[in-house]
């Protein structure tokens, strides 16, 4: 009769280590999946982020070209506005012709500049989304399912 109540204890407490054990397991490989799941979230963030990027650069680029040919056009109208009257193109409406080229390089300038700003911020967003993807992933490299039967059998 002690036999059998050893024995009872024994393979009681062999099924309740058992199912520890896979416990263990599963909650590992469970944060393993949850870290490259994570991870893979990320690096199609980083990915959007970097189309993003190209697209705020070939908006600003169109952007320039535009504020260029208006520039461009409004010398022109100029030019021809004073040829038109007669006027001489030295002295003061040269200045004038100087001054209107020079306001149109400035906003396309400024143009190209806010434009490589938000190209700049998207790759900044970007890499650091890259950055946390591989962070989970050595994260999920260091999980190992052996050590959580380990820790079942010492627990």
């Amino acid at each position: 009769m002690c036999d059998f109540t050893l024995l009872m204890t024994a393979a009681a407490s062999a099924a309740s280590t058992a199912l520890g054990v896979a416990q263990q397991v599963q909650r590992a490989q469970a944060q393993q999946a949850d870290l490259l799941g994570l991870a893979g979230r990320e690096r199609a963030a980083a990915s959007l982020d970097e189309q993003r990027a190209r697209m705020a650069e070939q908006e600003a680029a169109a952007a320039v070209g535009q504020v260029q040919a208006k520039t461009g056009q409004r010398l022109g109208s100029l030019q021809a506005r004073l040829a038109a009257q007669g006027t001489d193109l030295a002295g003061s409406p040269l200045d004038v012709l100087g001054d209107l080229a020079a306001a149109g390089e400035e906003e396309a300038l400024s143009v190209a500049y806010r434009g490589m700003r938000q190209t700049w911020e998207h790759r900044a967003q970007a890499a650091a989304r890259e950055a946390e993807a591989q962070r989970r992933e050595a994260a999920a490299g260091r999980i190992d399912p052996s050590l959580a039967i380990a820790r079942s059998l010492l627990a």
